[in-house]
């Protein structure tokens, strides 16, 4: 693959995410700006996972009917200008409604995005890519913030949303540019309608289907549940600085690009199986070792160690299921990621609140993220049993 086409997909992947939590900063000044409680200011967020869960339900597999191109024009058209209307919002309603057409649009992205991996390539190589997307996709939202709250002073929350209107502009130019047709491939006399629902229901019949999706999404589960209480954990209950915070997940993204980085280095030669089987067995050995270390009440240098372990092969784990998930069914790639996509969001939109409700302590922290684990690998064994991914 070209590298302008793949960091045209690595922008694609991201410009949701970042659409997702670069405000979150600015929540407070938003209901203060529109004299909103906090319960409708957070519908904000929710109206933009329910849009980007929609958003890929419906255009990933109406892209495996008409191709994938002039949808993502659509889709990043409509988010440049929900983006738009949102940085102008003259009342709160309207701002939540800009913000389920952004994640509308963003959702259309995203998923496109990745239906378009197997229209390209396919075994190791698309295994490379969706690993290198799978690690963009999980660090975008938590670099987001940072980033957000370093622009909420100079230029405010609508300021955030131009800046976002800028970033859409640039992914709708890179679309026009870069990205060429795929996909498209449904037989003469068959309805549109008919197509598309055949699409989903041959994907979800599949059995090993569904054990690709549990591995991928409650491996990003168990990598949100870090994201979500990380910051409580290390700054309240072991006292850490802002700055020594951001170094700390600094590090753990570092990581996960490593591991992304060794997954493209060494799939060539080892296969897609036995990588994705090597990432989950050192992810379940950190998350069994954090426990352990949460339980025992280690210090936050031995918990950072593990944190490592448990985090760095996640870009291995999802890009990987993903990739085998894709290639079960590559002509039906649209359907495939719309539902992956889709259960990835549901998880990662329901582990906040319930890290929430257990106090945002280590040891919520750290049960969340096993259980998620063990699920995933759960999954992964029973999709990869008998199975060649090459």
């Amino acid at each position: 693959m070209a590298v302008s086409l793949l960091l045209a997909l690595a922008l694609l992947s991201a410009t949701a995410p970042f659409a997702t939590d670069m405000y979150l900063p600015t929540l407070p000044a938003v209901g203060a700006d529109f004299n909103a409680p906090d319960s409708v200011v957070q519908l904000t967020l929710s109206g933009f996972f329910v849009g980007m869960a929609l958003g890929q339900l419906m255009v990933g597999p109406i892209s495996d009917v008409i191709g994938r191109r002039r949808l993502l024009i659509g889709g990043a058209i409509v988010a440049l200008v929900a983006s738009a209307i949102a940085a102008l919002s003259p009342s709160i309603a309207i701002f939540v409604a800009a913000r389920f057409l952004q994640g509308l649009g963003g959702g259309a992205c995203v998923v496109l995005s990745r239906a378009m991996v197997p229209d390209l390539l396919s075994g190791r190589e698309a295994a490379k890519t969706y690993s290198m997307l799978m690690a963009i996709l999980a660090i975008a939202p938590a670099v987001a913030p940072i980033v957000g709250g370093l622009l909420a002073e100079p230029i405010g929350w609508r300021g955030i949303y131009w800046v976002l209107t800028g970033l859409h502009a640039v992914q709708l130019l890179v679309v026009l540019v870069i990205i060429p047709e795929t996909g498209g491939n449904s037989p003469a006399g068959e309805s549109f309608v008919r197509r598309v629902l055949t699409n989903y229901a041959t994907v979800l019949k599949s059995p090993r289907f569904w054990g690709f999706l549990t591995a991928m999404a409650f491996a990003f589960a168990s990598m949100f549940c870090y994201i979500a209480a990380s910051s409580f954990v290390f700054q309240h209950e072991f006292g850490l600085s802002p700055r020594a915070y951001a170094a700390v997940f600094a590090l753990n993204a570092l990581g996960m690009c490593v591991g992304s980085f060794i997954n493209s280095r060494y799939i060539d030669k080892l296969g897609t199986k036995t990588m994705v089987l090597g990432g989950l067995s050192l992810s379940v050995v950190g998350n069994v070792l954090l426990l352990v270390l949460v339980f025992s009440g280690a210090g936050v240098g031995w918990l950072m160690l593990a944190l490592l372990l448990c985090i760095s092969p996640n870009g291995v784990i999802m890009g990987n299921s993903t990739a085998m998930a894709t290639g079960l069914m590559r002509e039906r790639a649209g359907s495939v990621t719309a539902i992956m996509g889709f259960g990835q969001s549901v998880l990662a939109a329901a582990v906040g609140p319930l890290m929430g409700l257990g106090g945002n302590t280590a040891m919520t922290m750290s049960v969340g993220m096993t259980v998620c684990i063990a699920i995933s690998a759960t999954g992964l064994l029973a999709a990869t049993r008998g199975f060649d991914a090459d």
